[in-house]
């Protein structure tokens, strides 16, 4: 009677398993497939399909990032302080720094790529930034504020900052 039992749950969880790769196939022929971690990083607006929506705390730990907020990408200070940074793009990357561009009109990014509205106004409530101001923050891989300016900030006084921190001197230690 046990065998009896033990091979009819066999046979419906055969059927439960079959019926599901099927269900999988039609649904991967018929539509583009996006894991739920995709589907909650990307923007609910239509409008901005390609923005993902940035978290610091996927960061830490990992880089350091510089926010640069601005009212609109014709900001001068915007504009010096992007200059700055690409002038060094070698130093930066050494030192594990993201760029994060929060502009107050016009597209923000995260590393080159689009990030949401929602996104942006997070980091600037965050980091109590109005629309209306150019802030810069540097953020440590622990994800606390190190450094802010109503300025841009220098390259080398960037690299000063970040070059006296522990984490950075025990890098510096570790790499050849």
């Amino acid at each position: 009677m046990q065998l009896l039992s033990m091979l009819m749950i066999l046979f419906f969880l055969s059927a439960c398993i079959s019926s599901q790769a099927l269900s999988v196939m039609n649904d991967s022929s018929n539509s583009t497939h996006v894991s739920p971690s995709e589907a909650s990083r990307v923007d609910a607006n239509p409008d901005s399909a390609q923005s993902i929506d940035f978290d610091l705390n996927e960061h830490q730990w990992q880089h350091r990032i510089l926010l640069v907020f601005a009212p609109s990408a014709q900001s001068s200070d915007y504009q010096h302080q992007l200059q700055q940074w690409n002038t060094y793009p070698r130093e930066m990357s050494d030192r594990d720094l993201k760029l994060v561009e929060v502009l107050g009109t016009g597209t923000s990014q995260a590393d080159g790529q689009s990030i949401s509205a929602a996104s942006a106004e997070r980091l600037r409530q965050h980091f109590g930034v109005t629309a209306e101001e150019f802030v810069v923050i540097l953020v440590g891989k622990d994800g606390t504020e190190k450094q802010r300016r109503q300025t841009s900030i220098e390259p080398t006084t960037l690299f000063q900052t970040i070059d006296a921190m522990p984490m950075r001197q025990q890098e510096m230690r570790s790499r050849p």
